[in-house]
């Protein structure tokens, strides 16, 4: 038996039963607000699908590609588990969040075995680790592989390659959902054509993920919708604009308006404090929070710059280089 969920991109998105009780739980459930593209709905008016669209798309995704690679029992259980988890760590504004969580986290409360991750992976794994609702839903099943799968990888090798890698259900989902989404068809490929053409090399656990002679087109096809997208929609001039106001109003609030709140957000320091005041935020909150439409904002400077994104009075581009000429000029070169 499965759960049948209808989806704009897969027509139904196809999930075994005993992940329902998962979907409903509210680390999952956080996720219907916090959206996919941060605010580039202020580029392309219809990117307003979230992160729970995705996750529930990848999960789909990921088990297809398990059972044609004859990926079974608790294996596809444990790819499908770490699909539906992939993305639990996002914090307001989705990617707009890691640098942030990057440059105010407490690296002196990282363990040796941390120092090689980054902070979104860690906050990620924590959320997995520590959180009691859905270690209670998962009953005794060891949270710890899910962790693993999403850092390393485990010991069978294409588990880790379905989930993230080159090829993974990840890509395959969101190049289709925010191109649907963001209007842009130049994000579309054969999604089952490629699927078909998965393969899998080697033996035991030395497997590789990887695609058929005939298949070559449909990689070809798959490779350059993500080279389209990222030129037309994740490097959009006016969507980095609102990612870089975004980060720089964190910045501003952490140390210039000395905003507690906003703090304690983005300084993660491995309690499980700082495990439960994250999983209370998402994008409304965080707005609301430190600039609400109907009061002055709670920091001067942080406010101001939230306050012009709110009303869509965004900075503009001034100046721009090539990363190499630019760093050649600093150099004297």
């Amino acid at each position: 038996m499965s759960v049948r969920i209808r989806d704009p991109i897969h027509n139904f998105v196809l999930l075994p039963d005993d992940l329902e009780p998962l979907l409903n739980c509210r680390v999952i459930q956080r996720l219907r607000r916090i959206r996919q593209l941060a605010m580039a709905n202020l580029v392309y008016p219809g990117a307003l699908h979230t992160r729970f669209d995705h996750t529930l798309g990848v999960t789909h995704v990921a088990g297809q590609m398990a059972q044609h690679l004859r990926i079974e029992g608790e294996d596809l259980r444990l790819v499908q588990l770490a699909a539906l988890f992939h993305d639990v760590g996002h914090g307001p504004f989705s990617h707009v969040s890691e640098a942030s969580l990057g440059r105010f986290a407490d690296h002196g409360t990282l363990k040796p075995e941390q120092k090689g991750e980054t902070i979104h992976e860690l906050v990620t794994a924590s959320i997995i680790e520590r959180n009691e609702e859905l270690r209670s839903i998962l009953g005794g099943y060891p949270v710890e592989n899910i962790v693993t799968l999403l850092s390393k990888g485990v010991e069978r090798r294409i588990l880790k390659q379905v989930v993230s890698g080159p090829l993974d259900a990840d890509k395959q989902d969101y190049l289709l959902r925010d191109s649907k989404f963001c209007g842009v068809e130049s994000g579309m490929f054969d999604l089952h054509q490629m699927q078909r053409s998965l393969v899998s090399v080697g033996d035991d656990h030395e497997e590789e993920l990887m695609i058929a002679h005939d298949g070559v087109h449909a990689v070809e096809q798959y490779v350059l919708a993500k080279y389209y997208m990222t030129a037309n929609v994740y490097r959009h001039r006016v969507r980095l604009i609102t990612d870089t106001m975004i980060g720089r109003a964190i910045k501003l609030g952490i140390e210039s308006d000395r905003l507690e709140q906003m703090d304690r957000l983005y300084r993660f320091n491995n309690t499980d404090e700082f495990v439960k005041n994250y999983l209370e935020w998402d994008d409304h909150r965080f707005l609301e929070t430190f600039c609400p439409l109907h009061e002055p904002p709670r920091g001067a400077k942080s406010g101001a710059m939230l306050r012009r994104l709110r009303e869509r009075h965004l900075l503009k581009q001034v100046f721009t280089a090539e990363v190499e000429s630019f760093d050649a000029r600093i150099r004297g070169v």
